[in-house]
């Protein structure tokens, strides 16, 4: 990298994801043996700490509502057994997709390739540092609400807090990913505002002037220039659309797990939420109250920012379309160039990026998400509400007999 704050940012995250066997190693040989099985050993240690939880769960709850409540642990298993298998056995694709996207920086002018590492950079530093903080402030919440007692405290991070740190990890690994194609496509969008700039005429030259056409002729089409200009940005689009497809197949499964755990989380919690205020106790629930509310915006901000990161990539396209359809075309030879450039990207555009074919990588697909959101939690209720005795208030409130 060119930027020392990306290098020194990037390098931290990179270190903290393998000590939590979410990413792999650059080194080789005894080394890489040493990381890999640490991160057996540590995966070893969430799944054993999963299952513990699930047989010795014993609160009374609907069966139902116990059943979605321990979907969790199933779900950290899975994903973080994914992010250990990419840590793993699959290093080198991972550090291929990585070399390719640094490599479409490096083929930028020199100051622009260290402008994107310095935004990059400030992107990392503020998601590494958000994700440190409030998974500190968890285990500090959780300390408190089991009034320190530290065994007690030990074992429910490291069922709780331990893979949900790895599970945010293995997010930013994604996000930050696609943040570098994204600055990649928005410098796009500023070369091609550029040089729609410099197919503008002098002042005093409009288009209804004799003259624009022959200066535009001389000056846009003089020497295919025009075409080989578009044609350059073309490819570097489709390296960009390529790279991010190959970042989907890789993280297709981890991404399509992790909406459904986070979902699953999300609504068990909003729900454990509502019958707190039922009957609220603030001086004995506080603690778990705020903990089940870090636990919604943990879950809630997972979903939203894998959709986010994606939305900039498909709003960037929409803008290269609008700016090829604003260029002056004065030759059929630049016309088949725009041509085939905006083809290609509204066959991009009417594709939307699925996780593996399964759910839209868009914050359009938030109103579907919210749905089954609110028809999960109102289902909780109505078991809940089902669940209560009715009858006895009744009979505690009068004094009918019944034989």
């Amino acid at each position: 990298m060119n930027s020392s704050s990306c290098n020194r940012w990037g390098a931290l995250l990179l270190t903290i994801s393998r000590c939590l066997a979410v990413a792999p190693t650059a080194r080789k040989g005894f080394a890489r043996w040493i990381h890999c099985l640490w991160c057996v050993v540590l995966l070893g240690y969430v799944w054993t700490g999963c299952i513990w939880q699930c047989v010795v769960f014993d609160a009374e709850m609907p069966t139902i509502e116990k059943l979605l409540y321990l979907m969790e642990f199933p779900g950290n298993i899975a994903i973080t057994g994914l992010l250990g298998y990419h840590a793993v056995l699959n290093s080198p694709y991972a550090k291929e997709v990585e070399t390719q996207i640094h490599r479409l920086i490096c083929e930028q002018d020199v100051g622009v390739a260290q402008r994107l590492y310095q935004q990059h950079g400030k992107r990392t530093r503020l998601l590494l540092v958000h994700t440190i903080v409030f998974h500190g402030v968890c285990v500090v919440v959780d300390i408190v609400n089991y009034k320190f007692n530290w065994w007690t405290t030990w074992i429910s991070n490291s069922v709780y807090n331990l893979p949900a740190l790895m599970v945010s990890l293995g997010v930013l690994q994604y996000a930050l990913a696609v943040h570098f194609l994204w600055l990649l496509q928005a410098h796009l969008c500023h070369r091609l505002a550029e040089f729609q700039m410099r197919q503008r005429p002098p002042q005093g030259i409009v288009n209804l002037d004799a003259r624009y056409d022959l200066f535009f002729a001389a000056l846009v089409d003089a020497g295919g220039c025009s075409s080989q200009v578009l044609e350059e940005l073309r490819s570097t689009y489709t390296a960009i659309d390529r790279q991010h497809r190959q970042l989907l197949d890789k993280f297709g499964p981890f991404l399509l797990l992790n909406f459904g755990n986070s979902l699953c989380s999300f609504c068990v919690e909003l729900y454990m939420v509502f019958n707190f205020f039922e009957q609220p106790q603030w001086a004995a629930m506080g603690m778990l109250l705020l903990y089940r509310l870090l636990w919604l915006v943990m879950h809630g901000g997972r979903i939203w920012i894998i959709l986010a990161v994606n939305e900039q990539l498909v709003e960037q396209e929409c803008h290269l379309c609008l700016q090829l359809n604003q260029l002056e075309v004065c030759g059929s030879h630049l016309e088949r160039t725009i041509n085939r450039f905006l083809v290609q990207l509204q066959t991009s555009i009417g594709q939307p990026l699925l996780a593996c074919g399964v759910i839209d990588l868009d914050t359009l697909a938030m109103g579907g998400f919210i749905g089954v959101l609110m028809a999960i939690v109102i289902f909780l209720i109505q078991i809940g509400l089902g669940n209560k005795s009715l009858m006895g208030v009744a009979l505690n409130q009068s004094s009918w007999i019944y034989v």
